[in-house]
Protein backbone atom coordinates (compact mmCIF):
# COMPACT_ATOMS: atom_id res chain seq x y z
CA UNK A 1 0.00 0.00 0.00
CA UNK A 2 3.16 2.35 0.93
CA UNK A 3 4.67 2.00 -2.52
CA UNK A 4 1.18 2.40 -4.26
CA UNK A 5 1.36 5.88 -2.00
CA UNK A 6 4.37 6.90 -3.12
CA UNK A 7 3.71 6.40 -7.30
CA UNK A 8 0.79 7.89 -6.76
CA UNK A 9 2.43 11.14 -5.63
CA UNK A 10 5.36 11.06 -7.74
CA UNK A 11 2.78 11.15 -10.98
CA UNK A 12 1.38 14.16 -8.94
CA UNK A 13 4.63 15.54 -8.58
CA UNK A 14 6.25 14.72 -11.52
CA UNK A 15 4.60 17.70 -13.76
CA UNK A 16 6.14 20.64 -11.59
CA UNK A 17 9.34 19.35 -11.30
CA UNK A 18 9.77 19.20 -15.09
CA UNK A 19 7.48 22.46 -15.07
CA UNK A 20 10.23 23.91 -12.79
CA UNK A 21 13.15 22.39 -14.56
CA UNK A 22 11.98 24.17 -17.61
CA UNK A 23 12.01 27.28 -16.16
CA UNK A 24 15.35 27.38 -14.49
CA UNK A 25 17.06 25.81 -17.86
CA UNK A 26 18.87 28.26 -19.12
CA UNK A 27 18.92 29.83 -22.51
CA UNK A 28 21.17 31.99 -24.44
CA UNK A 29 22.77 32.38 -27.89
CA UNK A 30 25.50 35.02 -28.55
CA UNK A 31 27.51 36.30 -31.60
CA UNK A 32 31.17 38.69 -31.99
CA UNK A 33 31.56 40.97 -33.14
CA UNK A 34 27.76 42.06 -33.64
CA UNK A 35 29.36 45.07 -36.09
CA UNK A 36 31.75 44.59 -38.78
CA UNK A 37 33.22 47.43 -40.98
CA UNK A 38 35.23 47.02 -43.84
CA UNK A 39 36.96 48.69 -46.76
CA UNK A 40 38.31 46.83 -49.78
CA UNK A 41 38.78 48.21 -53.06
CA UNK A 42 37.28 46.83 -56.29
CA UNK A 43 38.23 43.50 -57.06
CA UNK A 44 39.51 42.86 -53.85
CA UNK A 45 38.54 40.36 -50.86
CA UNK A 46 38.57 39.96 -47.15
CA UNK A 47 38.39 37.32 -44.78
CA UNK A 48 37.00 37.69 -41.34
CA UNK A 49 35.16 36.07 -38.35
CA UNK A 50 32.45 35.71 -36.50
CA UNK A 51 32.20 34.09 -33.06
CA UNK A 52 28.75 31.86 -32.08
CA UNK A 53 28.11 31.04 -28.56
CA UNK A 54 25.62 28.78 -27.37
CA UNK A 55 25.25 30.01 -23.32
CA UNK A 56 22.38 28.02 -22.96
CA UNK A 57 21.90 24.40 -21.08
CA UNK A 58 20.59 22.78 -24.43
CA UNK A 59 22.18 21.92 -27.65
CA UNK A 60 20.55 24.36 -30.77
CA UNK A 61 20.96 23.94 -34.33
CA UNK A 62 21.93 27.02 -36.17
CA UNK A 63 21.17 28.13 -39.96
CA UNK A 64 22.70 30.95 -42.00
CA UNK A 65 21.14 33.54 -43.39
CA UNK A 66 22.51 36.58 -45.35
CA UNK A 67 20.24 39.65 -46.45
CA UNK A 68 20.91 43.12 -47.49
CA UNK A 69 19.62 46.06 -45.76
CA UNK A 70 19.44 50.13 -46.55
CA UNK A 71 19.43 52.97 -44.53
CA UNK A 72 15.73 54.94 -42.92
CA UNK A 73 15.99 58.11 -44.20
CA UNK A 74 16.26 61.14 -41.59
CA UNK A 75 16.52 58.25 -38.73
CA UNK A 76 18.84 55.86 -37.23
CA UNK A 77 17.40 52.60 -38.11
CA UNK A 78 17.43 50.56 -41.61
CA UNK A 79 15.05 48.47 -43.63
CA UNK A 80 15.87 45.14 -44.99
CA UNK A 81 15.47 44.58 -48.69
CA UNK A 82 14.86 41.20 -51.17
CA UNK A 83 16.88 40.59 -52.93
CA UNK A 84 16.32 41.93 -56.47
CA UNK A 85 16.55 40.11 -59.79
CA UNK A 86 19.46 41.21 -61.74
CA UNK A 87 21.38 43.23 -59.24
CA UNK A 88 24.15 42.27 -57.47
CA UNK A 89 24.54 43.68 -53.61
CA UNK A 90 26.51 42.46 -50.73
CA UNK A 91 24.43 39.59 -50.57
CA UNK A 92 25.86 38.32 -53.59
CA UNK A 93 29.49 38.76 -52.43
CA UNK A 94 29.73 37.16 -48.76
CA UNK A 95 30.55 33.53 -49.39
CA UNK A 96 29.67 31.74 -46.44
CA UNK A 97 28.81 28.25 -45.72
CA UNK A 98 25.07 28.15 -44.93
CA UNK A 99 24.69 24.91 -44.02
CA UNK A 100 22.77 24.29 -40.73
CA UNK A 101 24.95 22.72 -37.46
CA UNK A 102 24.78 22.11 -33.95
CA UNK A 103 26.66 23.50 -31.48
CA UNK A 104 26.30 21.87 -28.05
CA UNK A 105 25.70 23.61 -24.33
CA UNK A 106 28.51 26.34 -23.53
CA UNK A 107 30.13 25.64 -27.37
CA UNK A 108 31.31 28.34 -29.33
CA UNK A 109 32.49 28.06 -32.67
CA UNK A 110 34.49 30.52 -34.90
CA UNK A 111 32.33 30.92 -38.64
CA UNK A 112 34.57 32.01 -41.29
CA UNK A 113 33.21 34.45 -44.56
CA UNK A 114 34.57 36.20 -47.73
CA UNK A 115 33.69 39.29 -48.89
CA UNK A 116 35.28 39.37 -52.47
CA UNK A 117 34.24 42.72 -54.52
CA UNK A 118 33.68 42.57 -58.24
CA UNK A 119 36.37 45.14 -60.49
CA UNK A 120 33.46 46.51 -61.68
CA UNK A 121 31.79 47.70 -58.40
CA UNK A 122 30.96 51.53 -57.71
CA UNK A 123 32.62 53.38 -55.17
CA UNK A 124 30.28 53.79 -51.98
CA UNK A 125 28.83 51.79 -49.40
CA UNK A 126 26.90 48.61 -49.18
CA UNK A 127 25.26 47.02 -46.59
CA UNK A 128 24.09 43.30 -44.92
CA UNK A 129 23.25 41.42 -42.29
CA UNK A 130 24.55 37.96 -41.27
CA UNK A 131 22.12 36.19 -39.47
CA UNK A 132 22.06 33.28 -37.15
CA UNK A 133 19.21 31.61 -36.30
CA UNK A 134 18.40 29.12 -33.80
CA UNK A 135 15.94 26.23 -33.01
CA UNK A 136 15.32 23.04 -32.70
CA UNK A 137 17.16 21.00 -35.88
CA UNK A 138 16.05 18.16 -37.66
CA UNK A 139 18.37 16.57 -40.31
CA UNK A 140 18.67 19.75 -42.69
CA UNK A 141 15.85 21.27 -42.09
CA UNK A 142 15.46 24.30 -38.60
CA UNK A 143 12.31 25.30 -36.30
CA UNK A 144 13.50 28.25 -36.21
CA UNK A 145 13.05 29.89 -32.60
CA UNK A 146 15.32 33.24 -32.56
CA UNK A 147 17.79 35.16 -34.26
CA UNK A 148 20.50 37.37 -34.11
CA UNK A 149 22.48 39.18 -36.42
CA UNK A 150 26.02 40.92 -37.09
CA UNK A 151 26.23 44.10 -39.32
CA UNK A 152 28.19 44.45 -42.49
CA UNK A 153 29.38 47.58 -43.71
CA UNK A 154 31.02 47.46 -46.45
CA UNK A 155 33.01 50.79 -48.36
CA UNK A 156 34.62 50.64 -51.54
CA UNK A 157 37.59 53.38 -52.35
CA UNK A 158 37.06 56.15 -54.94
CA UNK A 159 34.78 59.36 -55.55
CA UNK A 160 32.15 59.26 -52.62
CA UNK A 161 31.51 62.05 -50.43
CA UNK A 162 32.06 61.58 -46.42
CA UNK A 163 30.79 64.12 -44.35
CA UNK A 164 28.27 65.32 -41.76
CA UNK A 165 26.82 67.87 -39.14
CA UNK A 166 26.30 67.89 -35.66
CA UNK A 167 23.36 69.89 -34.43
CA UNK A 168 21.04 70.30 -30.82
CA UNK A 169 23.89 68.77 -28.18
CA UNK A 170 22.25 68.99 -24.84
CA UNK A 171 22.30 67.88 -21.16
CA UNK A 172 21.19 68.29 -17.87
CA UNK A 173 21.05 72.09 -17.36
CA UNK A 174 21.51 71.54 -12.88
CA UNK A 175 22.78 68.66 -11.02
CA UNK A 176 22.61 68.48 -7.46
CA UNK A 177 24.73 64.60 -6.32
CA UNK A 178 27.18 62.39 -7.65
CA UNK A 179 26.06 60.99 -10.80
CA UNK A 180 27.01 60.10 -13.97
CA UNK A 181 25.58 63.13 -16.45
CA UNK A 182 24.21 62.24 -19.80
CA UNK A 183 25.48 64.68 -23.04
CA UNK A 184 23.11 63.94 -26.46
CA UNK A 185 23.80 65.41 -29.86
CA UNK A 186 22.27 64.93 -33.44
CA UNK A 187 24.56 63.43 -36.12
CA UNK A 188 23.08 63.78 -39.68
CA UNK A 189 25.21 61.57 -42.27
CA UNK A 190 24.94 64.46 -45.48
CA UNK A 191 27.15 61.99 -47.51
CA UNK A 192 26.84 59.09 -49.92
CA UNK A 193 28.79 56.28 -47.20
CA UNK A 194 28.17 55.13 -44.04
CA UNK A 195 30.21 57.22 -41.17
CA UNK A 196 31.62 56.32 -37.83
CA UNK A 197 32.03 60.09 -36.02
CA UNK A 198 34.68 60.18 -33.65
CA UNK A 199 35.98 63.37 -31.04
CA UNK A 200 36.18 64.03 -27.50
CA UNK A 201 34.04 65.64 -24.94
CA UNK A 202 35.87 68.23 -22.47
CA UNK A 203 34.40 69.04 -19.58
CA UNK A 204 35.81 72.33 -17.76
CA UNK A 205 35.20 74.12 -14.60
CA UNK A 206 34.56 78.14 -14.06
CA UNK A 207 37.83 78.89 -13.68
CA UNK A 208 38.76 77.03 -17.14
CA UNK A 209 40.44 74.07 -15.79
CA UNK A 210 39.74 70.25 -17.04
CA UNK A 211 38.08 68.39 -15.30
CA UNK A 212 37.42 65.74 -17.47
CA UNK A 213 37.84 64.00 -21.24
CA UNK A 214 35.60 61.73 -22.46
CA UNK A 215 35.93 59.79 -25.75
CA UNK A 216 33.02 59.70 -28.58
CA UNK A 217 33.39 56.74 -30.97
CA UNK A 218 31.96 53.34 -31.75
CA UNK A 219 28.41 54.43 -33.65
CA UNK A 220 28.23 53.98 -37.35
CA UNK A 221 25.84 56.56 -39.24
CA UNK A 222 24.43 55.63 -42.40
CA UNK A 223 23.72 57.95 -45.81
CA UNK A 224 20.70 60.38 -45.41
CA UNK A 225 20.29 58.40 -41.56
CA UNK A 226 20.06 60.95 -38.54
CA UNK A 227 21.48 59.65 -35.22
CA UNK A 228 21.05 60.36 -31.61
CA UNK A 229 24.52 59.86 -29.94
CA UNK A 230 24.86 59.33 -26.07
CA UNK A 231 27.82 60.02 -24.24
CA UNK A 232 28.44 59.55 -20.62
CA UNK A 233 30.46 61.24 -17.82
CA UNK A 234 31.03 58.77 -14.97
CA UNK A 235 31.41 61.26 -12.23
CA UNK A 236 31.88 60.27 -9.13
CA UNK A 237 32.78 63.61 -6.88
CA UNK A 238 31.05 66.65 -5.99
CA UNK A 239 30.76 69.56 -8.31
CA UNK A 240 31.67 72.54 -6.42
CA UNK A 241 32.66 74.96 -8.64
CA UNK A 242 28.92 75.80 -9.58
CA UNK A 243 29.45 76.14 -13.33
CA UNK A 244 30.46 73.72 -15.88
CA UNK A 245 31.19 74.17 -19.71
CA UNK A 246 31.03 70.68 -21.71
CA UNK A 247 32.99 71.04 -25.30
CA UNK A 248 32.68 69.02 -27.94
CA UNK A 249 34.64 68.30 -30.88
CA UNK A 250 33.68 65.52 -33.85
CA UNK A 251 35.15 64.97 -36.96
CA UNK A 252 32.51 65.23 -39.93
CA UNK A 253 34.27 64.60 -42.71
CA UNK A 254 36.71 62.09 -44.06
CA UNK A 255 39.67 64.77 -44.35
CA UNK A 256 39.62 65.24 -40.51
CA UNK A 257 37.06 68.17 -40.61
CA UNK A 258 35.66 68.72 -36.78
CA UNK A 259 32.81 70.40 -35.79
CA UNK A 260 32.29 71.75 -32.27
CA UNK A 261 28.96 72.75 -29.44
CA UNK A 262 28.72 74.12 -26.51
CA UNK A 263 26.25 73.30 -23.56
CA UNK A 264 26.73 74.10 -19.75
CA UNK A 265 25.91 72.97 -16.54
CA UNK A 266 25.21 74.83 -13.47
CA UNK A 267 26.10 72.17 -10.30
CA UNK A 268 25.09 72.77 -6.32
CA UNK A 269 26.66 69.55 -3.96
CA UNK A 270 23.40 69.00 -1.86
CA UNK A 271 25.16 67.19 0.72
CA UNK A 272 28.41 69.48 1.52
CA UNK A 273 25.76 72.71 1.00
CA UNK A 274 23.28 70.96 3.73
CA UNK A 275 25.76 70.31 5.89
CA UNK A 276 27.83 73.30 5.97
CA UNK A 277 24.12 74.90 5.92
CA UNK A 278 23.79 73.02 9.38
CA UNK A 279 26.95 74.48 10.64
CA UNK A 280 26.73 78.07 9.87
CA UNK A 281 23.75 78.18 11.08
CA UNK A 282 24.76 76.40 14.66
CA UNK A 283 27.63 79.02 14.50
CA UNK A 284 25.31 82.25 14.41
CA UNK A 285 22.80 80.44 16.51
CA UNK A 286 26.09 80.34 19.05
CA UNK A 287 27.31 83.81 18.34
CA UNK A 288 23.24 85.41 19.15
CA UNK A 289 23.20 82.83 22.41
CA UNK A 290 26.40 84.39 24.15
CA UNK A 291 25.19 88.24 23.34
CA UNK A 292 22.34 87.49 24.43
CA UNK A 293 23.26 86.19 27.87
CA UNK A 294 26.52 87.65 28.38
CA UNK A 295 27.91 91.01 28.53
CA UNK A 296 31.63 92.05 28.10
CA UNK A 297 33.02 95.38 29.17
CA UNK A 298 35.91 97.24 27.91
CA UNK A 299 38.30 98.64 30.63
CA UNK A 300 41.27 101.26 29.25
CA UNK A 301 43.61 101.31 31.75
CA UNK A 302 45.19 104.78 31.95
CA UNK A 303 48.64 105.11 31.90
CA UNK A 304 50.26 106.23 35.10
CA UNK A 305 52.68 108.58 33.96
CA UNK A 306 49.67 110.82 32.79
CA UNK A 307 47.98 110.07 36.13
CA UNK A 308 50.71 111.97 37.71
CA UNK A 309 51.21 115.20 35.13
CA UNK A 310 47.56 115.47 35.65
CA UNK A 311 47.80 115.57 39.65
CA UNK A 312 50.59 118.01 39.13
Amino acid sequence: MNNKVKYIFFLLLSPILFWAFSVNAKQGFTIFPAKISLTIDKGGEQKQFIKVTNAGDSAVGVKIEVQDFVPAAGASGFNFVAKAPGITSLVDWIEIDRRVFNLKPNESRDIPFTVKVPSDASPGSRFAVVFFATGSSGGSQLNVSARVGALVFLTIPGDFKQSGEISNFRSPKFTYKKEAIKFDFDFTNTGTVFFEPKGLLTVTNIFGRKIAEVPVEGYVVLPTGMRTISVDWRNDKWLYALFYKAHLAITVTGKGDIATADTFIFAVPLVPSVFALIILTILIFITWYIKRNFKFAIVKKENTENKNIDTQ
